[in-house]
C-alpha cells in the first residue's frame, strides 16, 4: 500500500511544534530557503493566527526581545511578512502573514512531508496495511497535545531552562 503525501503532511504540521524530528524533516529546506528555525516557527504562528503581536510569541518561545524582533524584521525584509501595530494598542507590534509568506511555508511543509514520506516508504515494518489510518492517529494525538500545551506549559526547542516544579 502506498502512504499518501497529503496524511504525510498533516502528521508533520502536527509534529511541528513538539520535536526534533520535525527539526531534522525541516533543517536542509529551511537552509535552502536561507531561514532559521525561529523565522519559521514565527512565519507559522503567523500563518496559523491572524495578527499575532510579537510579545505573544516572546511568550511562547521563552527568548529574548531582540531574538523575536530579528525574526520579524528578518521576514519582513524578505517580504514573508507584515510587520505592523495594533489599532487599539499603538505600542503593540503585529506580525501578519502575506501571500508570499503562505506560500514558502507551503514549501517548507511539502519539502518535510516528502522527506517523511520517503523515509516511511522503506521497508522498516511502517509500511503496510492500515498506515495511513495509524498517521490519522498520530497527527489527531500530536494536535490534542499541541492545544493542550500552548500557552503556559509550552515546551520547544526554545527551552533552554526550563523551570523545575517546586513541590
Amino acid at each position: 500500500m502506498h502512504i499518501s503525501v497529503t496524511k504525510c503532511r498533516t502528521l508533520v504540521e502536527a509534529i511541528a511544534p513538539s520535536g526534533n524530528l520535525f527539526l531534522v524533516l525541516l533543517v536542509q529546506e529551511l537552509r535552502r530557503q536561507g531561514m532559521t528555525f525561529l523565522g519559521f516557527y514565527v512565519l507559522q504562528r503567523a500563518v496559523q493566527e491572524t495578527n499575532i503581536s510579537e510579545f505573544q510569541l516572546r511568550r511562547e518561545t521563552g527568548l529574548e526581545n531582540y531574538e523575536i524582533s530579528r525574526a520579524c524584521k528578518f521576514l519582513s525584509a524578505s517580504h514573508l511578512i507584515k510587520l505592523g501595530r495594533s489599532p487599539d494598542d499603538r505600542r503593540i507590534r503585529i506580525v501578519t502573514a502575506i501571500d508570499r509568506g503562505r506560500k514558502v511555508h507551503n514549501d517548507l511543509l511539502s519539502a518535510a512531508a516528502r522527506q517523511l514520506q520517503r523515509g516511511l516508504s522503506i521497508d522498516n515494518g511502517f509500511a503496510g496495511t492500515g498506515e495511513n489510518r495509524k498517521l490519522d492517529q498520530a497527527r489527531s494525538f500530536l494536535r490534542a497535545g499541541n492545544r493542550k500545551l500552548l500557552g503556559p506549559l509550552q515546551l520547544s526547542f526554545f527551552d533552554t531552562n526550563p523551570k523545575e516544579m517546586e513541590i
